[in-house]
């Protein structure tokens, strides 16, 4: 970084006006004198306001201005979660998404060949999580043409992934996950993975039935962020047709809920809460059967500042987020109005926030730590339950390097009082 860079621009336009009257009204030794004198003394300023701090405009400065100014009470555990990890409060409490595993194209294909084990699951539930949300490309391991049968070392590795979930006292969330073929479907071929997708749940629900996966301990989620060819009246047609495949013949009951597998229903358009205006759900979809989900990432500039995978991203580097009630604005009415749309009394569903986290490879991990403390917090004070992403690649709460927790992650999600 050049010492211009750091000096406020005002300094210098008073020192380029002060060479160029020099200059251009003296000449010989007195010229030579004023402007060494003026100049050294100047020197002297600027070197003094680097050494000991004047405004700045880079972007990429930690100078006081970029201290983080959030409240310390929001790394505490302001409402009461820590005891059951929100279990008492929720069905799910706090979670992690183990991602960039089996929503690969192939597991090991993003993790640099290293799978999922038992002992992962295991710190998971050491450090105080309570459920696993599990992203898994099925359509990856499907028959592209009828019957689209799963092939069956997937099915079955799934079954040793949730079975270890469930064996360290995880709640395990299955998703469908990066079905692109569906996503990005052209108006002729909607048709034939939506129906792909129907039996894709089919199978799912086979091989995890209620007599052996319990409602509280497994839940299913239809689809992972909504988006592409799939309009919202797509969604809300598509939810009631898998309904009825998970369900069956209680799928119009109006029961308890208390004989059928919990259903998370995200909203179309990434699972952005502003869509949840649109989200239409059958009268038979309720509280003791449903789960809605929705996820954030805004604001989407610090977030995913530096993301090889979108973009112009590389342009936000040095994007901020510290605190300020500027900062905390957006994102409050975010949670009021998602907590205002969930309020009327045929709704008072659990809301999951089933994905919130931070890139990490260039964002100040102050920052980083501040964000996603304030987003677990507000959506604690809420009662939504929650799932980071993720567990241990570019947003990752552990470290596979040192394996140990990155504490300005679990800090923030976890406090220690």
């Amino acid at each position: 970084m050049s010492v211009e860079s750091q000096v406020h621009p005002q300094i210098f336009a008073h020192f380029n006006i002060l060479h160029s009257t020099a200059s251009s009204v003296m000449d010989g030794k007195l010229r030579s004198f004023f402007i060494d004198k003026r100049l050294n003394h100047f020197l002297c300023l600027i070197i003094f306001l680097i050494l000991f701090g004047c405004g700045t405009t880079d972007a990429n400065s930690n100078g006081p201005e970029k201290s983080v100014v959030l409240s310390s009470h929001y790394y505490s555990d302001l409402y009461a979660w820590n005891h059951t990890g929100g279990l008492q409060q929720t069905r799910l409490g706090r979670g992690i998404n183990v991602g960039n595993f089996l929503e690969a194209p192939n597991e090991g294909d993003w993790t640099g060949g290293r799978l999922l084990v038992e002992d992962d699951f295991k710190k998971i539930a050491k450090a105080g999580f309570k459920n696993v949300r599990i992203p898994i490309r099925w359509s990856a391991h499907a028959e592209k043409t009828s019957p689209y049968t799963i092939n069956a070392a997937f099915m079955n590795r799934v079954k040793d992934v949730v079975g270890w979930a469930n064996s360290a006292g995880l709640k395990a969330i299955i998703n469908v996950h990066h079905y692109t073929e569906l996503i990005r479907a052209s108006e002729r071929n909607k048709a034939h993975h939506i129906s792909r997708l129907k039996v894709i749940w089919q199978q799912i629900n086979q091989h995890f039935p209620l007599s052996e996966y319990s409602r509280t301990d497994v839940v299913f989620e239809l689809l992972n962020e909504p988006n592409g060819s799939i309009h919202y009246n797509d969604w809300n047609k598509i939810v009631e047709n898998l309904l009825a495949v998970i369900w069956g013949d209680m799928a119009k009951q109006l029961s308890d809920g208390k004989q059928q597998r919990i259903v998370m229903v995200g909203t179309a358009d990434w699972n952005i809460p502003e869509m949840l205006t649109k989200l239409v759900l059958p009268n038979y979809a309720n509280k003791n059967n449903t789960i809605i989900t929705i996820h954030n990432y805004k604001p989407f500039h610090f977030t995913h500042q530096g993301a090889k995978w979108v973009g112009e991203s590389r342009k936000w580097i040095g994007t901020t987020w510290l605190g300020t009630e500027n900062d905390q604005a957006p994102l409050i009415k975010m949670f009021d109005n998602i907590a205002r749309w969930n309020a009327k009394p045929e709704r008072n569903f659990e809301i999951f926030l089933g994905e919130f986290g931070v890139y990490s490879r260039y964002v100040d991990p102050l920052q980083q730590k501040a964000w996603t403390a304030f987003i677990a917090r507000e959506a604690e004070k809420r009662n939504i339950s929650w799932a980071y992403w993720e567990y241990s690649s570019s947003f990752g709460a552990f470290d596979n390097n040192t394996q140990q927790w990155r504490p300005q992650l679990i800090e923030a999600l976890i406090p220690k009082q």
